[in-house]
């Protein structure tokens, strides 16, 4: 038994990418000269604060966690730092190649989002990852309506009204009215989605409750899942030069070209690990406090 244990282990190994670190660039970093292989090991910093740039857009807090890490191994593991250096540069480099072939078979740019608030609760809680998948107009659930009008940037009160109850969850958004004259009630039985808000500058995963047929194109309104979300994203009164009357999510009916993904499945907490280090240890030392959007253990 402990054979053949043994046996699958040795083969597994040829799909550990690290293997391959081992056999091919470890030998051939240590092959250099001395100050080559600090130069290596400065380079792994550079390119890999670079790369977190670009790709993550990660907070100046972050970078102080990066140098501090690559400090403790100068100082206190110098014997395995170069090491240690192109194994941290490899394993961002290995796992954005993961996320590139996931969002080509998904058929989407962006096929994973990290929940970041406690808007999609109970559904979603923050630090939940949520795999997406492509998806287009006809595949999304909700509540299609007709509108004979365009709705490119067009605020909500221009083209429908909505209408609000009271009950024990408090005042929140029951139906809306378009101006065909048909309303539709709010529910939680459409597609859940992502689309990038440049207002709040952060991508938003919440429901579809209405798909919307325009002369110009099709489009979504959408809603979180929360009773602390009791209004559309799209509810933000007169809109002037861009800058809404009252507090909302996005200024505009998002068409379903800028829609990333539809979500199809959760992966529960494993997201803390960024937002800690990307969000709670940056607002501990800012302000001493953990974020407001704070939940369960991130």
């Amino acid at each position: 038994m402990f054979k053949k244990i043994s046996a699958i282990k040795k083969k597994l190994k040829w799909i550990d990418p690290f293997t391959y670190v081992d056999m091919f660039i470890i030998p051939r970093v240590h092959a250099l000269p001395s100050v080559l292989q600090w130069a290596s090991f400065a380079l792994s910093f550079v390119v890999l604060v670079a790369l977190i740039s670009f790709v993550l857009g990660a907070t100046p807090i972050f970078f102080v966690v990066i140098a501090a890490f690559y400090a403790y191994l100068l100082f206190f593991e110098r014997e395995e730092a170069v090491d240690w250096g192109i194994y941290l540069l490899s394993a961002f480099v290995f796992a954005w190649a993961i996320y590139s072939i996931l969002g080509i078979a998904l058929g989407t740019h962006a096929p994973m989002v990290i929940v970041v608030s406690g808007s999609m609760e109970p559904l979603y809680y923050r630090g939940d990852v949520i795999l997406l998948q492509g998806t287009n107009f006809d595949q999304l659930t909700g509540q299609e309506v007709t509108l004979n009008q365009p709705l490119a940037e067009s605020p909500l009160e221009s083209f429908a009204e909505p209408h609000y109850t009271s009950g024990s969850n408090g005042v929140q958004v029951s139906t809306v009215t378009f101006n065909n004259d048909s309303t539709i009630p709010i529910t939680k039985e459409g597609s859940i989605i992502v689309y990038y808000s440049p207002l709040l500058q952060q991508p938003i995963i919440h429901r579809v409750v209405t798909k919307i047929d325009a002369l110009d194109g099709q489009y979504v309104l959408t809603k979180g899942d929360s009773i602390y979300n009791n209004t559309l994203d799209q509810d933000c009164g007169t809109v002037r030069y861009n800058v809404p009357e009252k507090s909302c999510i996005t200024l505009y009916p998002v068409k379903t070209e800028e829609i990333q993904g539809k979500a199809f499945f959760k992966v529960p907490i494993v997201g803390c690990v960024k937002l800690w280090l990307f969000d709670n240890i940056g607002s501990l030392i800012a302000t001493g406090k953990l974020p407001h959007t704070f939940r369960r253990v991130c």
